[in-house]
């Protein structure tokens, strides 16, 4: 009985990290999604004159910005967060669905109490969102993370801004598709031998692709951030795999609802506040700028606390952990 040599080639165990760990993955997702987004406006809608492409161009344009940050949350799970990729794609595609189809029902209810009790629906509805909206995304939460069997403050902030994704990606259908609408309606408005400039301004594509800017722009510090930081609560608050709720978690909810309304009724406190002064408007966009700041500090607070109790130094993956992913 003959027994074959051993092999004398050196056995490797590192495989070649997947093209989304690397190190600037994030990056080129992004970019290589904005080349595209405007390559299907520029060449098969305006040069070539198909019109079939402006729903992939509508759908690329509200999901850009989400799907990157997406892609970045991933890069920074780690085994203890008890949360995995596939658990994350999970909340953006259930979670998102719940929480828009909750959080629209919701939506309507207080526009309806508002008009029975005479009040204009939109500027209550504008408040009160983040009352109805927040509720609607943290259900999803509880359902997509019902059976997780670890959950910690950490694995809340993922799976929160999972289901935050899904929902920003969703509403801003709407929001873009409404530019195209409106820009629409403006165009068959226009006169014979406008300015160039106002046909251009008023053409479907550009109202359109200022809505999918404005949404890309403020995407990570909207329903992301709020739902994460609740999601972060109400994982906390959870003792052997039982979600709880707690002052904290109450706490962390007005929180979010308040954060939420004023971005949403941002532009109607200032004409309540300064009725009759049209000049007080140009306030609404510093306003914006301090509310990302006021954002970005609390979620920055937050997130170093989870990560302090967690024992986890950075969200960023480690460089010698990315390597051999």
């Amino acid at each position: 009985m003959t027994h074959a040599a051993p092999s004398t080639t050196p056995e490797t165990s590192d495989t070649a990290a997947p093209l989304w760990r690397h190190a600037h993955a994030p990056a080129w997702f992004f970019f290589g999604g904005l080349a595209l987004w405007l390559f299907l406006l520029l060449v098969p809608h305006v040069l070539l004159g198909n019109p079939a492409v402006i729903p992939a161009w509508i759908l690329l344009g509200s999901g850009l910005a989400a799907s990157t940050l997406l892609l970045i949350m991933a890069r920074r799970l780690q085994p203890g967060d008890g949360v995995t990729t596939a658990t994350l794609l999970w909340a953006v595609l259930v979670g998102g669905f719940i929480a828009i189809t909750l959080g629209s029902t919701f939506d309507s209810l207080i526009g309806v109490a508002a008009t029975d009790a005479g009040e204009n629906p939109h500027d209550i509805g504008l408040f009160f969102a983040g009352v109805a909206e927040e509720l609607a995304k943290i259900i999803a939460v509880v359902i997509v993370a019902w059976r997780l069997p670890v959950k910690t403050a950490r694995g809340g902030l993922f799976v929160g801004g999972a289901v935050g994704v899904g929902f920003a990606v969703l509403e801003n259908l709407w929001y873009i598709g409404q530019g195209w609408a409106n820009g629409v309606e403006a165009s068959q408005k226009l006169a014979a031998g406008s300015p160039p400039l106002e046909t251009i301004l008023s053409h479907p594509a550009f109202q359109a692709a200022g809505a999918a800017f404005a949404r890309t722009v403020f995407d990570p510090v909207g329903h992301p951030l709020w739902t994460a930081l609740f999601a972060a609560a109400v994982f906390a608050a959870a003792r052997n795999g039982r979600f709880r709720i707690t002052v904290g978690v109450l706490l962390t909810y007005l929180l979010v609802a308040v954060m939420h309304g004023l971005w949403d009724g941002n532009t109607v406190l200032w004409g309540l506040l300064f009725p009759g002064m049209p000049v007080l408007k140009a306030l609404v966009v510093p306003a914006m700028v301090v509310l990302v700041v006021a954002f970005a500090l609390i979620w920055r607070a937050r997130v170093r606390r989870i990560n302090r109790d967690a024992g986890v130094v950075s969200l960023h993956v480690p460089r010698r952990e990315r390597k051999q992913a």
